[in-house]
């Protein structure tokens, strides 16, 4: 999963993708005081560029970030320093964390969970979320639903996602009902000089997970999970609900 933001990242980092992580970090004491969840200790799985991390960090959080993509986690460190907050980024793999109750809070934003292509590693994360925070501690995390990327299919199939003075990003989605994977290709053309553009392309797949396949994960693992359509309103999750977000608790040792 790593690899496919090795050019990404910069395009990421530049682009208007943030704006979705500073919006929850924006949000996020009002989210924990929805559901009552208590703590400073964070670790943002996934954390891409650091946004999210850096962001809460300044409200006083203690937050490590992990992610999979060196190039990611080297725009996050920046971010960490121009901002002057201590954020720990490490490389890891959100299937092999190693954290042994140590967070008051677990997150993954952003659709991160839907990278993960076979439920058996999904089922693995959760449990390594689970490992690593204390007891009574909460995952927060949100998901694309099936019915979400399949409308983002529909809708497309083709559009543009940035059109820049020196970035232009065209993104073109299928859908494999039959398997729920979405398949992004995208393709980038970026200036390197006045009339010189180069291109590159990539290819990014989700899998929508069907609500009783997400609830088993954390069940399984031993949290109890609520699901929503919305963490701030806590609209309750429909079946037109195109992004899942659920708050699992974790309530015994395991």
């Amino acid at each position: 999963m790593g690899n496919i933001y090795k050019r990404f990242a910069r395009v990421f980092h530049k682009g208007p993708y943030t704006s979705f992580s500073r919006r929850i970090a924006k949000n996020f004491t009002k989210i924990l005081e929805n559901f009552h969840i208590r703590g400073k200790k964070v670790l943002d799985v996934a954390c891409g560029e650091g946004t999210f991390a850096v962001e809460i960090a300044k409200q006083g959080f203690e937050v490590v970030g992990v992610d999979l993509s060196p190039e990611m986690l080297n725009f996050a460190r920046e971010r960490a320093k121009e901002e002057s907050v201590p954020v720990i980024f490490l490389k890891k793999d959100m299937r092999e964390l190693d954290f042994h109750e140590e967070f008051d809070i677990v997150t993954c934003w952003f659709d991160s969970l839907n990278y993960l292509l076979e439920y058996k590693d999904l089922k693995k994360t959760f449990e390594k979320v689970h490992e690593a925070l204390k007891t009574g501690g909460a995952f927060l995390f949100d998901m694309n639903t099936v019915y979400g990327l399949l409308m983002a299919n529909q809708e497309g199939p083709v559009y543009i996602q940035q059109d820049g003075k020196d970035i232009f990003e065209v993104q073109t989605i299928e859908f494999d009902l039959e398997e729920s994977v979405a398949t992004f290709y995208v393709t980038v053309f970026e200036r390197k000089e006045e009339g010189l553009w180069e291109r590159f392309d990539e290819i990014h797949r989700e899998r929508g997970y069907r609500v009783k396949e997400i609830a088993s994960a954390p069940s399984e693992t031993g949290f109890v999970f609520s699901f929503y359509e919305d963490l701030l309103s806590k609209s309750p999750l429909t079946s037109y609900s195109r992004r899942l977000w659920c708050v699992a608790r974790k309530v015994s040792a395991g």
